[in-house]
């Protein structure tokens, strides 16, 4: 089943801001998911990350961990 089916927002997120920490396929399906809805997304990485490029290509604000988390109302590590 396709993420987007599986997906179920809580009224909780709406006008919160949400850091993930880490990148990959299911992170980026994820995080444009959310972004659809109008939450507000940065991502979390490592400055020496090499999907620091990807996850700015694919429209993510980037952040390094700290401040990814000091940012955000929500945390989700992936």
């Amino acid at each position: 089943m396709p993420l987007a089916e599986q997906l179920v927002i809580p009224n909780y997120f709406f006008g919160k801001s949400v850091a993930i920490l880490g990148y990959s396929k299911e992170v980026s399906e994820f995080a444009k998911l959310l972004r659809e809805y109008e939450i507000s997304v940065v991502i979390g990485l490592r400055p020496v990350d090499d999907l620091w490029a990807e996850a700015e290509r694919d429209g993510f604000e980037v952040k390094s961990l700290w401040d990814a988390v000091e940012s955000a109302d929500i945390i989700q590590v992936w």
